[in-house]
């Protein structure tokens, strides 16, 4: 093995380290600092674009656990079946998003930034639609108003944006080819 290929086997190796750990460090400090509205779609889309398939599912349910732990632990949500049930639709509606986000951007050609539109697009949608009917009968369907819905749209997006921004100047400074993930 060259000594260039030993470097860029290194440098893979450690984005792969890295990137999680960007990610869990942003899921902790947004839970603690945004409580209920984190931003579970971008970082569903962001694992489905950046992160191979089973460390991307990983991942997400890592930033879910994080974040219930935050607000079950640190910031006092109640320990009642409301919670718990929208803590759970939360997951399901994380992972669905994972899983929506992973497709379409897999269909988007090589642009990325087409794929990475499409990816945060289909994300938020999967994740907001299976919220509002989770919120039908576990309670909490005030909170769907297109004033609510649009500032959280915005929250994801600054996010995706920030946090897309870092994953390409990781891949920059490393040497890595940013590859985008598809389906």
């Amino acid at each position: 093995m060259t000594r260039e290929t030993n470097m860029t086997s290194q440098s893979l190796q450690q984005n792969q380290i890295i990137w999680p750990l960007i990610l869990a460090i942003a899921s902790v400090c947004g839970s603690y600092t945004l409580a209920c509205v984190f931003p579970f779609a971008a970082i569903a889309a962001l694992a489905a674009l950046n992160m191979e398939k089973r460390a991307a599912i990983m991942m997400v349910i890592a930033a879910w656990a994080a974040n219930q732990f935050v607000g079950f632990f640190l910031l006092s949500f109640p320990w009642d079946a409301q919670a718990v049930g929208h803590g759970i639709a939360i997951l399901a509606a994380t992972l669905a998003a994972f899983g929506t986000a992973r497709f379409v951007a897999g269909r988007m050609g090589t642009s990325l930034i087409l794929r990475s539109v499409a990816a945060l697009a289909s994300a938020f949608c999967v994740y907001e639609v299976i919220l509002a009917a989770y919120a039908q009968v576990g309670g909490g369907a005030e909170n769907f108003t297109a004033e609510i819905v649009s500032g959280i749209a915005l929250n994801d997006s600054l996010w995706f944006v920030g946090l897309m921004a870092i994953r390409i100047m990781l891949a920059r400074v490393t040497g890595e080819k940013l590859a985008i993930r598809s389906a």
